[in-house]
C-alpha cells in the first residue's frame, strides 16, 4: 500500500479529482440560474465566486506554513475533507430547496469551502509530486497540472452527459463518491514530512520569486480573460455561439496538451527557449486573432493560444522549485495565489469592457510581452536548463 508507485498513482488521481471538484459550481451554472431550480440571478451567480477566489488566495499563501508545521498528509486531508463537505452538501441541497434567499448564502459558504480545499490541496500536491521525482521535478508538476486541467474540463462534460438539467444532482453525487473512495485509500498512505517540505527557520522571499509572482499575475490576466469571457470575445469577433463554445474547448485543450508535451519531452530535450518565448508566440497569435475573420482560422488560433500558454504557469512553479529547493512548498503556494489574483481581478473587472475587444487584446499583448521580458530577466544565472 505504501510503495512509491501506489503513492504516485494516488497523488496524481487526487490532482485529477481536485480539478474535477474545483469547477463543479461553474459547471452547474445553468442549474443555478434556472428559475425552476435554484433561481439565482446572473449577478448572484457571478458574486458566488468572490469567496472562492479569496479563499483560494488565503489557503494557497497559508498552506506552505501549515505543511511546514504538520506535514503534507494532514494538510491534504483537511483540503480534501473541505471539498468532500462542499460537494456532499451541494448534492444534499436537492432535498431542501427553499428559495434563493436562503440558498444563496448557503452556496456562498459551500463555494468558500471548495476554494479553501482546492488551495490547500493543490498547493501541497505540486511539491508532493515533485518530491517523488528528484531529477524531474518540473516534469512531475507539469503532468500533475495536466491532470488538474483534465479534471476541470471533465466536470462541464459531465453536465452535458446527464442531459436534462433537472438531473443536476448527479454531477456532485458522482464526484462526491469518487473523491470519497480515493480519500479512503489516501488515508492508508504513509507520507513523511521530510526535508522537502520544511521551510528555513528564518527566510526572506528572494527578489527572483517576486519577479515570478508578477509574471504569473500577468499570466492570470490572460487566462482569466479567456477562461471567463473567451466565448463572448469570439462572438464579438464574428464567430457564432456554438463555434464560440468549441473555441473555448480548444483553448483549454491546447493548455492541457502543452502541459503533457512539456512533461514528457522536457525530460530528454532542452525546451527552455520554447518556454521563454511562449508568451511572445501567444502575443503574436492574439494579434492574428484580432485581424482574422474566418471562423475556422479563429478556432485554430484559439487552440494555438491555449497550447503556447499551457506551460507558462506550471512551468514557472517547476522552475521556481528547482531554483529555490528549500522553499518548494512556498513557491507552489505563492505562485498559485498569484494566478488566482490575476484571474480574479480580470474576471471581476472585464465585465465592464467585454464589448471592447480590441482594447482587451492590446492590453493582453502588453501583458504577454512583459511576461516574456520578466522570464528572460530571470534566466540569467538561473537553473532553467535543469528545469526544462
Amino acid at each position: 500500500m505504501n510503495s512509491r508507485t501506489v503513492k504516485i498513482i494516488i497523488v496524481f488521481l487526487l490532482a485529477f479529482l481536485t480539478g474535477l471538484n474545483f469547477v463543479i459550481f461553474p459547471a452547474l451554472g445553468t442549474a443555478f440560474t434556472d428559475p425552476s431550480l435554484f433561481g439565482l440571478s446572473s449577478s448572484q451567480f457571478g458574486n458566488l465566486f468572490i469567496p472562492q477566489v479569496i479563499c483560494i488566495i488565503i489557503s494557497c499563501l497559508g498552506a506552505p506554513f501549515l505543511v511546514n508545521k504538520w506535514g503534507p498528509k494532514i494538510v491534504l486531508t483537511v483540503g480534501l475533507l473541505l471539498m468532500i463537505l462542499s460537494t456532499g452538501s451541494l448534492w444534499a441541497l436537492q432535498y431542501c430547496m427553499h428559495g434563493p434567499s436562503l440558498l444563496f448564502p448557503i452556496l456562498m459558504v459551500l463555494v468558500a469551502f471548495t476554494g479553501s480545499g482546492f488551495g490547500l490541496s493543490i498547493t501541497t500536491l505540486n511539491p508532493l509530486a515533485a518530491s517523488f521525482f528528484e531529477n524531474d521535478k518540473p516534469s512531475a508538476i507539469l503532468i500533475l497540472q495536466f491532470l488538474v486541467g483534465l479534471g476541470t474540463s471533465a466536470s462541464p462534460l459531465m453536465m452535458n452527459l446527464i442531459g436534462d438539467i433537472k438531473n443536476w444532482m448527479y454531477v456532485p453525487g458522482y464526484i462526491f463518491v469518487a473523491v470519497i473512495i480515493i480519500f479512503i485509500v489516501f488515508l492508508f498512505l504513509k507520507l513523511e514530512k521530510g526535508t522537502f517540505f520544511e521551510l528555513p527557520e528564518h527566510f526572506r522571499l528572494p527578489a527572483k520569486l517576486w519577479i515570478f509572482f508578477i509574471a504569473i499575475v500577468l499570466y492570470g490576466f490572460v487566462e482569466g480573460t479567456f477562461g471567463s469571457f473567451g466565448a463572448i470575445i469570439l462572438i464579438n469577433q464574428g464567430v457564432d455561439s456554438s463555434k464560440a463554445s468549441l473555441g473555448l474547448s480548444l483553448f483549454w485543450g491546447g493548455i492541457a496538451l502543452n502541459r503533457l508535451f512539456f512533461g514528457i519531452f522536457s525530460r530528454k530535450n532542452n525546451l527552455s527557449y520554447l518556454f521563454l518565448t511562449s508568451p511572445l508566440i501567444v502575443a503574436v497569435l492574439l494579434f492574428l486573432l484580432m485581424k482574422t475573420a474566418g471562423a475556422d482560422s479563429i478556432l485554430l488560433i484559439m487552440f494555438g493560444i491555449g497550447f503556447f500558454m499551457g506551460s507558462i504557469f506550471p512551468g514557472s512553479i517547476g522552475w521556481g522549485t528547482v531554483e529555490f529547493p528549500t522553499l518548494s512548498v512556498l513557491v507552489s503556494g505563492f505562485l498559485m495565489a498569484a494566478n488566482q489574483i490575476g484571474t480574479g481581478v480580470m474576471t471581476n473587472v472585464l465585465g465592464n469592457f467585454s464589448d471592447r475587444t480590441s482594447t482587451i487584446f492590446w492590453f493582453l499583448i502588453l501583458c504577454l510581452v512583459m511576461i516574456c521580458i520578466l522570464l528572460f530577466s530571470l534566466k540569467k544565472d538561473s537553473k532553467i536548463n535543469e528545469a526544462f
